[in-house]
């Protein structure tokens, strides 16, 4: 009796596993994803940002003119 619930038990453990490393999987995907569109957005937003410092500059020049 006790030997079924073990192996009952093995079973659903094993089952849980796998359901759990395939989450695993689907949310490293998802984060990776995220992220490498964070770091795209992020670039782009440096990029303006020097951009924008140097039109600053410019501008400054031209009214000290």
């Amino acid at each position: 009796m006790e030997n079924i619930d073990w192996e009952t038990r093995s079973k659903d453990r094993r089952i849980e596993n796998k359901e759990l490393k395939k989450r695993i999987k689907e949310l490293t995907i998802s984060r990776d994803d995220w992220k490498s569109k964070f770091m795209k957005q992020k670039s782009v937003l440096d990029e303006m940002k020097t951009k924008v410092l140097i039109i600053k500059k410019n501008i400054q020049h031209i009214l000290n003119i």
